[in-house]
């Protein structure tokens, strides 16, 4: 009987330990909230587009066969590799080419065939022609020299760079029209990005622009605004816009990608702020938005427009001001009370 008595006692002293255990209170989620003050963003008001880095024409050639070929004999240089203006990339085994030479070297072994005027026409069109197939001067002097004509079509870059690609392997034949190479000279590039309808306002041709990486920190390349499109892509229905990049450096390459920050407006439109990304919550509406905890009150809920990234940190226009606090920890139990 004793012993049922304490288990008795016992049950009742946990009930109610526990019943003071649920009524205990429960540290508020804001106890965990961290925040960090908002700054204003220096300089003038600036936007960030995504860009890409493609070549620029100007110093960018592709270079095809002018004449068919039995075989690529040799090529000297490969992608990646540098070449001078009026290097010899490959060279190819041409009859077309042995066929030109021949009757250049058939002219200047026989100059007094026929009278001489009509013999000096002559000659200067099958070295017009030799030209037009690529010869060099120095292949040309050679055949006077020699008056012995060769197979061999050496294929040369117009211009100094960078060689980008080359089309056949040793060994393959070569038709007419067949792409040989292509060059560029990557000190100068391009970045093409695109605007929506009403971003190109206040832009103007020639403004300075800044290009950085987008996977690279401590790069910041210059460029300038070569043209806004004055048309719309119709399956974007973005503007384009091409951009100058001086990449003297070459810390830049083709087809990568980057950050490209441009001028806002006229100065006069509202501030822009800089947030940690962390920040930037997304609501239910999909729009972009920021825990704001002024000097009195909770947290509140305040729609931004994010304008670009600095760094690390994020571009913002809002209802916000100098002073204002931003929570960066303890964001999901917000949106939950807020219900976003």
């Amino acid at each position: 009987m004793t012993r049922l008595i304490c288990a008795l006692m016992l049950l009742g002293i946990l009930a109610a330990c526990q019943r003071n255990r649920e009524h205990s209170p429960v540290a508020p989620p804001a106890s965990r909230i961290a925040t960090v003050p908002i700054r204003k963003a220096p300089g003038p008001p600036m936007r960030t587009l995504l860009g890409q880095v493609a070549y620029d024409p100007a110093s960018f050639a592709q270079v095809m066969a002018r004449l068919p070929a039995l075989s690529v004999v040799s090529i000297r240089i490969f992608p990646g590799d540098r070449v001078s203006r009026g290097e010899t990339v490959m060279v190819l085994k041409s009859p077309d080419f042995l066929s030109a030479e021949s009757e250049l070297a058939s002219i200047l072994a026989n100059p007094g065939a026929k009278g001489r005027k009509s013999v000096g026409g002559i000659r200067v069109l099958a070295e017009q022609k030799l030209r037009l197939l690529g010869a060099s001067r120095k292949e040309i002097e050679r055949l006077e020299r020699t008056r012995r004509p060769v197979d061999r079509y050496e294929v040369r870059s117009p211009l100094s760079g960078t060689l980008i690609r080359i089309g056949p392997s040793e060994g393959a034949q070569v038709r007419i029209g067949d792409l040989l190479f292509e060059v560029s000279d990557l000190s100068r590039l391009w970045v093409q990005a695109f605007l929506y309808p009403g971003e190109e306002k206040g832009l103007l041709r020639g403004s300075p622009v800044s290009i950085v990486p987008l996977h690279e920190e401590g790069i910041v390349g210059s460029g300038r605004i070569l043209r806004i499109a004055p048309f719309i892509d119709p399956n974007t229905r973005t503007i384009p816009l091409r951009i100058s990049l001086d990449n003297a450096g070459g810390h830049f390459r083709p087809d990568s990608w980057v950050r490209i920050r441009i001028p806002v407006g006229d100065g006069k439109s509202a501030p822009v702020f800089l947030v940690p990304e962390r920040a930037i919550v997304r609501t239910k509406e999909q729009k972009t938005a920021v825990f704001v905890k002024k000097k009195e009150g909770g947290p509140t809920l305040v729609p931004v427009t994010v304008i670009g990234h600095l760094k690390e940190d994020v571009e913002v226009r809002g209802d916000l001001e100098s002073g204002d606090r931003v929570v960066t920890e303890g964001i999901l139990p917000l949106l939950s009370q807020a219900g976003s």
